[in-house]
């Protein structure tokens, strides 16, 4: 085949191409994100196809004006196909904006298994203590020190007329440094194939069914204290949630390795897992901010329980972010 004749049957593919390099130029730093899928399938079909008329040309028509026209037009659309952007900028929100949303929506069944064993643990606490208040210190970690001695009733939680009160400043130092320290147990321990990561979660829900069972029973102010708790427990507790199911997760690799070797499925399961510990330590963070510096303004109960569910909602969305996108 003669050079003008291979030119003749091919230029309006290359033309189609050289149109999508102008108009991609044009975008900026959007490239091929402007594009509709059709237009992306198009140009991904004319690049590909002026890459073989590329290496055609290099082998038949070598000295001629085909090689530098296609080296030109090939070597831009290649910068749009395949570079990609490495800002670390863009990284974090490629992260926050698309990766995390995504995972949290794919690991769903594991992080709701843990939700699931939290809640039977909390609900079996509060049962628990209910029926007998004493019981409480046989539950409660160390870390409350000597007014929590077997078989007596916790100081703190009296004022001088022995009613039951609410202190803020140990609760909240409680509930910080216990579910930071869950969070981390709930997904370090899955390695050992999820029974902690399980016990953990269990655990966990206990002792604070069982603080709540006994505020309950003792007559402490209640909406004060959930006023307290709910604001920034919210998004502490789906952290908690989160990281409990990247144990689980981890823990399927070593239990459940499938087709795979138990070393592989480990990996497979572990980059997943991965991927939430970020948005994990946000979460953290965010609720730490918020006990710090909302829960203790002094506002209604009503405004903090309002403030509990718009945190709520706003996490659900959060995580729901491009499910609905038409693909």
């Amino acid at each position: 085949m003669k050079e003008t004749v291979f030119i003749a049957r091919n230029e309006e593919n290359w033309k189609a191409l050289e149109v999508f390099n102008d108009r991609l130029r044009s975008t900026g730093r959007r490239g091929v994100k402007s594009l509709a899928a059709e237009e992306v399938r198009e140009f991904a079909r004319l690049f590909r196809l002026a890459g073989h008329h590329l290496a055609y040309a290099k082998t038949h028509f070598p000295a001629g004006s085909t090689v530098p026209y296609l080296n030109r037009v090939v070597g831009v659309a290649h910068n749009f196909f395949y570079v990609r952007e490495q800002g670390s900028l863009f990284q974090i929100k490629q992260y926050f904006g698309e990766t995390l949303p995504r995972t949290i929506r794919e690991t769903y069944k594991y992080w709701g298994l843990a939700t699931a064993v939290f809640v039977i643990g909390l609900l079996l606490g509060a049962i628990y203590v209910g029926a007998d208040t004493t019981r409480l210190a046989g539950i409660m970690p160390a870390m409350f020190g000597e007014g929590f001695t077997p078989g007596e009733t916790p100081e703190f939680a009296f004022d001088g007329d022995n009613d039951a009160v609410w202190d803020g400043a140990l609760m909240s130092a409680f509930f910080i440094t216990n579910n930071t320290t869950v969070a981390f147990n709930a997904f370090a321990l899955g390695i050992l194939g999820g029974v902690f990561t399980l016990f953990v979660m269990f655990y966990n829900g206990l002792i604070v069914g069982a603080l709540f069972g006994f505020l309950h029973v003792e007559g402490a102010d209640m909406v004060t204290a959930y006023a307290l708790i709910l604001p920034h427990g919210v998004t502490e507790l789906f952290a908690i949630f989160l990281a409990g199911g990247a144990g689980l997760m981890l823990g399927k690799g070593v239990l459940l390795p499938g087709n795979h070797t138990r070393r592989h499925s480990l990996v497979l399961q572990a980059r997943k897992a991965v991927l939430l510990i970020p948005g994990i330590a946000i979460l953290m963070f965010i609720a730490a901010f918020i006990e710090g510096f909302f829960t203790p303004l002094p506002i209604s109960p009503a405004a903090k329980f309002a403030f509990a569910a718009l945190t709520g909602i706003g996490t659900f969305f959060y995580c729901m972010k491009g499910a609905w996108r038409r693909r």
